[in-house]
């Protein structure tokens, strides 16, 4: 079995209704999981694709975290 890394960028509520605005709009071909986040104002975007968690990160200056996965 293989592994698989699931990148998850805890943001502000506002940076996240954007991405997943962009994300609707067709502009992140990839799956996003939004979750509320334990730390008080912060949602918990989940992705898999690499690059696009780079691009958002940067953008955003949100806090980066990963886990893997059995695939």
């Amino acid at each position: 079995m293989g592994l698989k890394r699931i990148y998850q960028l805890g943001m502000e509520c506002q940076y996240a209704a954007h991405t997943l605005m962009l994300w609707e709009e067709g502009e992140y071909a990839c799956d996003l999981r939004i979750r509320r986040a334990r730390t008080k104002g912060l949602i918990v975007v989940e992705l898999d694709d690499m690059e696009l968690a780079n691009k958002i990160a940067a953008a955003t200056r949100c806090k980066v975290a990963f886990r893997e996965v059995r695939v």
